[in-house]
């Protein structure tokens, strides 16, 4: 069982499948626990919002040095941040929206990605991207155990 927990936690963890893919893939696939198999697709799927958001800070003081991307940094990042400060309130509940729906990349990684590019800290982006997935894993839950149900009998 702990071979098949790793399998799913690496699907969880990788940018394509997701919690969107690690479900079904433990449920149906392996025959997993449900509880089992949405915790470790729960947490391993959030795990890259820390990789994504520390990475990339690290990866921008590196390349702010080069003054061809500083400027480009400063024309058209830091206008896009400018402009969602007046969306702030509702862009937050945006990316929670944008990251809950369970279609292909529009989950943790992209709403990380866009956290980061928007100017949010991890702090303030982290309670939406959880919405988010909590969001998703609910509603892929409902879609395999629903499907499961009908199909499986």
């Amino acid at each position: 069982m702990v071979q098949e927990l790793l399998e799913v936690a690496l699907l969880a963890a990788l940018p394509v499948s997701e919690v969107r893919g690690a479900l079904p893939y433990g449920v149906l696939v392996r025959n997993l626990p449900f509880s089992w198999v949405v915790i470790v697709s729960f947490i391993f799927n959030l795990l890259p919002f820390f990789l994504v958001m520390f990475a990339l800070s690290f990866f921008l003081k590196f390349l702010l040095r080069w003054k061809w991307f500083s400027n480009f940094w400063s024309k058209y990042i830091t206008g896009a941040q400018n402009r969602f400060k007046n969306y702030e309130k509702w862009g937050k509940w945006g990316i929670m929206l944008f990251v809950g729906i369970p279609l292909p990349f529009t989950g943790v990684w992209t709403g990380s990605v866009v956290c980061f590019l928007v100017g949010l800290s991890w702090r303030d982006s982290l309670p939406f991207i959880l919405g988010g997935l909590a969001m998703a894993t609910i509603l892929v839950s409902l879609a395999v155990l629903g499907g499961n149900y009908l199909f499986m009998r």
